[in-house]
């Protein structure tokens, strides 16, 4: 029997343990802010496979200080990163499996076929939030270690898990591990690809605020006042077209024909007025502006800013009463590998080895990828376990795919960092 069958045969073993953990993981809430829970189980079955365990909260201030850091008005006491190493014997490649716990809200529970944090298990899919994104790949991460470990297979290169917080709002869990110094020659975050698809790329982006003035008043005045409802709807416009704009002249072979919208621009959030039969005096727009690979942010934002108030100072109310832009939240630079990059070529090959098909190399949104890229020196993709209705009502992963997944990490693995006996 062959090393690579002995892994398939391993991974297939433990396959109702990990489908056991992917269950308990769900069922454990971790909605942003609220990850300890879930982290203490990650870290129990890290430390009963024997790996070193670093588990820590990241420093606020120290956080705070980088310039990758995103403001979420949250602070990161009690919410543990963990980290599980598998000791290589020193002379391989180094591999790092990221994964994150926190979860977006669930909505309405009612309107749950299951309750989102039931873990149910039918028909081959575990439903609930965060069985796909991405509880799964945090197990299969798991469950390639297990196997690799069940094995008896001693890695030349260091196997790193990475369990981190705070990927949904922004990526500073990741930070935070690159911060403590964990970087290697590879990154896989197991996000839900569906194994048919890698990303080697992520978009920047950067939220805003437009504050539109207006005159308040009785709504009897209504006549003779500016309503800034009324010139939001033009703001609105304006921001349009110049999101269209964008589409026509940016261009990046990872985005030019995957994707609808292959650079979003557009506001998503609108408040104004405080009472029914008074005009308000201002209306509140927000929204997202992102960036392609190669493009910076910044400069891309001040293009964005320079556009909108060359264009209001043409309205007779907004050259008197100028509009504010504001920056605010989440933002992060984009990023990328070569689509030729030894990770991505290496990977294919394995996922081919199990799937039996390689993966479509494409650009993604935003994501954690970026700070490893950027901050740790560290190549990085995004491929992991799919299923569907991410962040949405019965969202589900097949834990078939789970389960593949493994078996490509784990084989990936092997031959990324080598092997004691090659």
């Amino acid at each position: 029997m062959t090393i690579g069958q002995r892994l398939t045969e391993a991974v297939e073993a433990h396959r109702n343990e990990a489908l056991e953990l992917l269950q308990e993981l769900v069922r454990t809430p971790s909605l942003e802010g609220d990850e300890r829970a879930c982290q203490e189980i990650v870290a129990g079955k890290l430390d009963e496979l024997g790996l070193a365990l670093d588990v820590w909260s990241p420093d606020d201030e120290e956080l705070a200080a980088h310039p990758a850091f995103i403001p979420t008005g949250r602070s990161y006491r009690e919410r543990p990163n963990v980290v599980g190493i598998l000791k290589g014997a020193g002379a391989g490649r180094s591999l790092i499996l990221n994964g994150h716990v926190d979860v977006v809200p669930t909505g309405a529970e009612e309107t749950w076929t299951h309750s989102p944090w039931s873990g149910h298990f039918e028909n081959g899919r575990v439903y609930g939030r965060g069985a796909c994104d991405m509880k799964a790949g945090i197990v299969s991460n798991i469950l390639a270690a297990r196997a690799l470990m069940a094995c008896g297979i001693r890695l030349q290169g260091d196997l790193i898990i990475e369990s981190v917080v705070d990927e949904e709002a922004g990526g500073n869990g990741t930070l935070a591990c690159v911060m403590r110094g964990y970087r290697g020659d590879a990154c896989i975050f197991t996000e839900p690809t569906g194994l048919t698809q890698m990303a080697i790329s992520g978009r920047g982006a950067q939220f805003f605020r437009i504050t539109v003035p207006g005159q308040e008043g009785g709504v009897e005045y209504k006549h003779q006042l500016i309503n800034p409802i009324s010139k939001a709807t033009e703001v609105f416009q304006a921001v349009e077209a110049y999101s269209i704009m964008r589409e026509s002249v940016v261009s990046h072979p990872l985005y030019d024909r995957a994707y609808h919208t292959k650079v979003p621009t557009g506001i998503c959030k609108f408040h104004a007025g405080e009472w029914p039969s008074t005009v308000a005096s201002q209306a509140v727009l927000e929204g997202t502006i992102e960036c392609l690979p190669g493009e910076d942010i910044h400069a891309v934002k001040g293009a964005f800013e320079t556009y909108l108030m060359e264009w209001s100072a043409k309205d007779p109310w907004f050259k008197d009463h100028p509009l504010k832009l504001e920056w605010f939240g989440l933002w992060f630079d984009a990023a990328e590998i070569p689509p030729d990059h030894t990770l991505v070529e290496e990977l294919s090959h394995a996922t081919e080895s199990v799937t039996g098909q390689a993966p479509l190399v494409r650009g993604g949104g935003g994501s954690d990828l970026r700070l490893p890229i950027l901050y740790g020196d560290t190549p990085s993709v995004l491929f992991g376990p799919g299923g569907g209705m991410i962040h949405s009502t019965d969202e589900y992963v097949e834990f078939e795919q789970v389960v593949s997944c493994a078996k490509i990490l784990a084989g990936f693995a092997l031959e990324w960092c080598g092997h004691e006996g090659d």
